[in-house]
Order: structure tokens, then C-alpha cells, then sequence
């Protein structure tokens, strides 16, 4: 595992501006090919069969990860950047959370149990060696030296997923629209000039007073509508909190239903948005397709 601290990568320039004009052959197997499998069944899959077919992080794409503050959706993303590692490369900039904190969670999810062994701790180290990166900055970081770790991710380590947590800590500024739609912009263009996918961590404003289930969706995240609509995947995690006070007041009547769900609310290039409901498996922090006393390792 290799820590990566802004002083790598500060002095590292952007690309300067170029042209990528290129002949329409140059893209004729690329086309034949999505027609021939289809888009939507491109890209990387997520850790869950049944959304194999539904939903993929494809190269090139940008995707907001959106949801009430507490509802788990770093922690989702961190199980999925667990997943990507056996198909890919990640780099989590966690500038919410310490880099010992992201991995000690992401320990637990791969063991299956709260206190990983001295054995899958070693095993780890070399499953993710030059495949799983943490920007380990839990402060502000301007929006210059974000771009400069996409650029140093993708040219120096081949890194094909950047995940951002969160839109809040990277030198936006949350009162001013254009700031926040040129910030997603140039995500936009990082993706597509390295054929990479950015994951960023959005949160959503508080539920409208009175509405106790509210569930929150693309229109809901805080700040410009523009991030939304420049992002190629709006994904929500939303947990049952309903099923939560039941349990807490020991009612059994809504124990067959999800724990929460992860809501795919914009795939711009896939054919299904919809929800996908899961378990959570405390011991592990793992979202799991079917109840379970005790989850596989990783």
C-alpha cells in the first residue's frame, strides 16, 4: 500500500490545452463493438451480481455518489474501490476521513469481520500493491491540486478509477453556481482524455420538513444543478430508516425488506435507472445481495 501526499504531485503540471481532432475511422471497431454488446454492458461491474447487467463504471465517465449525510455512501464506494482492485486500479482521495481510517475500514470489509487476522493483513498488502492508492489530505484541497493528482494518477500509475470524498473539501465554492459546474467540467474532460472513471461524493440537502421517508434523488444535491447534470451517473444511497426504528422498537413487521438501497438515478450511456435494495452485514461494513450470519472473504 502506497500513501500518496499532496507534495508528490503539487509541482506536477495540468496538460496544457491540445486539439483531438482524429479521422472518423479511427473509431469505427469502437463502434461496431457497442453496437454489437451494447454500451450499458461496458465498464467495470460492481461488487453485486444482480446489478451486472444494469449498471457499469464505464471508462470516460464521471459519477456523483449522493446521499444524506450518515447514510453510508463512502462506505459503499470504499466496498466497491475493494471490488475494482481485483479488476483495476483506485486511488481514494479521502480528505473526509484519515487514510488509516479509509483502510482499516476497507480491512474489515475484505476479512468479512470486525478484527481482520495478521494473515489477511499481510495477504492485503499484496492483493493491492500498485492497485490501490489513498490521497491522504483531511483538509480543503484547491481544485488545481485535485486536477494535478488526476493528472499524476492516471500518467505515472495507470490509475483507471479517482475517488473524491467529497465535492465540499476540494476548493469549491458551495455559493457560487459557475464555480461548481466548471469544477465538474473539468472532471468531465479528465475522465474522457485519460479514459478513466472519477467517482465524486456529493451530499444531499435535508429532506424537506415533515417528510419523515423522504428519499432524496439527482435534484436534491447540494449545490448547483449543473453537477447532476454534468455527471454521466447519479448514484444514492439511501438506508431504510424506517426498518432501523422498527428494529429499535423491536417490530418485526418490516424485517423482510432492504436495509437500504442504491439508487442508480442517471446513467447517461446505460439502458436502467432504478433501485437496488441490500443488506448490510455489520460485523464486515458490507452491503450484501441476501441476508447472511457471515460473509466470504474477500
Amino acid at each position: 500500500m502506497n500513501n500518496i501526499s499532496a507534495s508528490e504531485f503539487r509541482g506536477y503540471k495540468s496538460k496544457s490545452p491540445r486539439q483531438f481532432i482524429k479521422p472518423v475511422e479511427d473509431f469505427l471497431n469502437e463502434a461496431d463493438e457497442i453496437l454489437q454488446k451494447g454500451i450499458h454492458l461496458t465498464g467495470d461491474k460492481t461488487p453485486w451480481d444482480g446489478l451486472h447487467n444494469k449498471f457499469r463504471f464505464r471508462e470516460g465517465e464521471v459519477t456523483i455518489w449522493s446521499g444524506y449525510n450518515g447514510s453510508g455512501k463512502s462506505m459503499v464506494m470504499g466496498q466497491c474501490a475493494l471490488w475494482l482492485t481485483e479488476l483495476s486500479s483506485v486511488l481514494i482521495a479521502s480528505m473526509e476521513m484519515k487514510g488509516a481510517v479509509t483502510v482499516a475500514r476497507m480491512l474489515r470489509q475484505g476479512f468479512g469481520e470486525r478484527h481482520p487476522s495478521r494473515e489477511f493483513i499481510d495477504e492485503f498488502k499484496e492483493r493491492t500493491e500498485n492497485k490501490l492508492w489513498i490521497y491522504d489530505q483531511t483538509d480543503n484541497v484547491s481544485i488545481e491540486d485535485v486536477m494535478s493528482m488526476i493528472d499524476w494518477a492516471a500518467e505515472q500509475k495507470n490509475v483507471k478509477h479517482i475517488m473524491i470524498d467529497s465535492l465540499m473539501m476540494c476548493g469549491v465554492n458551495q455559493e457560487i453556481g459557475d464555480n461548481q459546474k466548471n469544477f465538474m467540467a473539468q472532471l468531465c474532460t479528465k475522465a474522457k482524455e485519460f479514459n478513466i472513471h472519477i467517482h465524486l461524493v456529493a451530499h444531499s440537502k435535508k429532506p424537506p420538513q415533515g417528510l419523515k421517508n423522504y428519499i432524496p434523488n439527482r435534484y436534491d444535491i447540494s449545490g448547483s444543478a449543473k453537477i447532476a447534470d454534468l455527471a454521466f451517473n447519479v448514484i444514492i444511497i439511501n438506508p431504510n430508516e424506517q426498518k432501523k426504528r422498527d428494529r429499535e422498537e423491536n417490530k418485526t413487521t418490516a424485517y423482510d425488506d432492504p436495509d437500504g438501497w442504491f439508487i442508480v438515478d442517471k446513467q447517461r450511456n446505460g439502458e436502467w435507472t432504478g433501485n437496488f435494495g441490500f443488506l448490510f452485514h455489520t460485523e464486515s461494513l458490507r452491503c450484501t445481495e441476501k441476508y447472511c450470519d457471515k460473509v466470504d472473504q474477500w
